[in-house]
């Protein structure tokens, strides 16, 4: 039986695409304009990030292995055709895919950390490993915890967003006389930046809350006490609410920040985002069984990815 498609489902190659996006496009389209408007060196060399990059969607397969080790019982009750474990790898295969994969992404960090910073090598390979205890821990025991692992794998997504940031202060922080000179432009990309890992953060906690209210039966039979299985259907909807209202408010200033810029392509990114919250606004009202919730998730999907392309049009 041919195992490599079950195996790039199992590691959940669409959403390691997203991350690696989010990666290249904060360093290529929100990150590189300082090379323009700097007299010196001011950005890791690109093959040292793209080694860092590499490192954190090694790290994150290796998660959503050892996720779905531990979430073989939930999987029989919400998608029980779909369940890769035991009926295409065994429980031994997945775990030894987990460490593979989790050890090539620590060793790629590791060289990248010291191909960038020497002997200070370890501040950011300890965020990698940081990253990759959090993974576990969700998965074999936070995911099953009120509101705690939503907040987990939302902080997770925003870090791959802040990423290439952390890896660029790491990186002038051996040369104060460079971080100096570009001192101003930095801290204008550090708006940037955390705008953008603050959206990833609103809309991935939005989506994984739908994804609760989408498999609640489910883990409610295994006893997982997320949000919609503990407060219900409809208090779930209203913090659902207040998220994305949340949301608009970012989106609302970000767009008028834009829009002084003259970034209008970005702005109606943006816009289209805005408007789309709108939208899942009214799908979430209307949505009265946790089965009208899989569309909502696949559109807050679509939403991010909207999001995260208008980093194409700041350069």
């Amino acid at each position: 039986m041919n195992r490599i498609r079950p195996f790039f489902k199992l590691i959940r190659w669409t959403n390691l695409l997203m991350i690696a996006m989010m990666m290249l496009l904060v360093y290529h389209c929100v990150m590189s304009p300082l090379s323009y408007f700097s007299s010196v060196e001011v950005l890791p060399p690109v093959h040292t990030f793209h080694l860092l990059a590499m490192s954190l969607i090694f790290i994150v397969a290796g998660g959503y292995a050892i996720n779905d080790y531990f979430d073989v019982e939930t999987d029989r009750f919400n998608k029980p055709e779909k369940t890769l474990i035991p009926d295409v790898f065994s429980h031994k295969e997945v775990k030894l895919f987990y460490v593979v994969l989790t050890f090539i992404g620590l060793m790629l960090g590791l060289a990248s950390s010291i191909m960038v910073l020497n002997v200070k090598f370890y501040m950011l390979f300890a965020v990698l490993l940081l990253i990759t205890c959090l993974l576990y821990s969700y998965s074999a025991t936070y995911k099953r915890k009120l509101f705690v692992g939503n907040f987990i794998v939302s902080l997770l997504v925003a870090t791959a967003v802040f990423l290439p940031y952390l890896f660029e202060i790491l990186y002038l922080s051996e040369n104060l006389l460079t971080l100096s000179v570009c001192k101003d432009l930095v801290e204008n990309v550090a708006y940037f930046v955390l705008i953008y890992s603050v959206f990833a953060f609103l809309l991935t906690l939005i989506r994984e809350i739908i994804k609760d209210a989408e498999d609640a039966e489910g883990d409610g039979n295994t006893h997982c006490r997320t949000m919609p299985v503990v407060l219900g259907l409809n208090k779930t909807k209203t913090i659902l609410y207040i998220l994305v209202i949340l949301l608009l408010l970012l989106l609302f200033v970000y767009t008028f920040i834009l829009i002084e810029l003259k970034l209008f392509a970005a702005s109606a990114f943006m816009i289209s985002v805005a408007l789309s919250s709108v939208l899942l606004i009214v799908k979430i009202y209307k949505a009265n069984e946790y089965k009208d919730f899989h569309k909502l998730s696949v559109m807050s999907k679509i939403m991010m990815l909207i999001g995260l392309l208008s980093m194409l049009f700041l350069r």
